[in-house]
């Protein structure tokens, strides 16, 4: 072979490598992506899991999508460690503006419900964090986070009910899955408060929009008792109310 032919021939083995590795790993990745998309759908959270444990997940998926999947599967697992350990991943990673909001999001809302007060706070100073590093649109939408999830932490640590009113006001305008949050926390508000009838009723609406239960009543806000306002004596800063 001539070094005319060895050139021309390195070349050629040169450029199909290059088609190779910048083609062959979006081809990988969607195939990883669907296997564990289906095998989730199929109910499967162990092999979805299994998958996106495997070298060629490791190599084909974005890191932030791999831990995302997961995070996805222990939550339907139902598995609170498996969710801790792959938050603690996931807030260490580099995402864009819009996955770290839904990231901080979810994390304040997994301790929540975990009652982990001292998590929950470590998110608020993520978010803070967060609000600092974000400009124009995605500041506005951080800003928002910021509030949303002061008022989670308020209600959900703090005992507070100072956002009754706000809230209800909201629900008139707010789609189907902003409705069902308002009502939760709502609720959680009016539980605070002492008025568990209100609290319950507030938690039926959110059975009724799923149709867990006959919907037989308009989605409106429950009457006010003359002289209930929204805090009445709740005037701290930052809706902490308890009593």
């Amino acid at each position: 072979m001539d070094i005319q032919t060895l050139i021309t021939t390195a070349g050629i083995c040169a450029v199909v490598f290059m088609l190779l590795v910048s083609v062959l790993p979006g081809m990988l990745r969607g195939v990883i992506a669907n296997k564990a998309q289906n095998q989730f759908m199929a109910g499967d959270f162990d092999a979805v899991l299994k998958t996106l444990s495997g070298p060629m997940a490791s190599f084909c998926l974005p890191k932030y999508n791999q831990e995302y999947m997961r995070l996805n599967a222990y939550e339907a697992k139902q598995d609170v460690e498996g969710v801790q350990r792959t938050l603690d991943v996931m807030l260490g990673l580099r995402a864009t503006a819009q996955q770290r909001r839904i990231l901080l999001s979810r994390a304040l809302n997994f301790y929540e419900t975990q009652g982990d007060e001292g998590r929950a706070t470590h998110v608020l100073e993520l978010i803070d964090s967060h609000v600092a590093e974000c400009k124009g649109e995605a500041l506005d939408a951080a800003k928002e986070l910021k509030r949303d999830s002061r008022q989670t932490f308020n209600i959900a640590f703090r005992g507070s009910y100072a956002y009754i009113a706000e809230m209800e006001h909201a629900l008139a305008s707010a789609d189907a899955d902003e409705r069902a949050r308002l009502n939760y926390y709502l609720s959680l508000q009016y539980g605070n408060k002492g008025d568990e009838k209100r609290a319950r009723e507030y938690l039926d609406r959110i059975a009724k929009s799923y149709g867990l239960v006959p919907n037989d009543k308009d989605d409106e806000a429950p009457t006010e008792d003359a002289g209930e306002g929204v805090g009445d004596d709740c005037h701290e800063e930052g809706g902490a109310c308890r009593r």
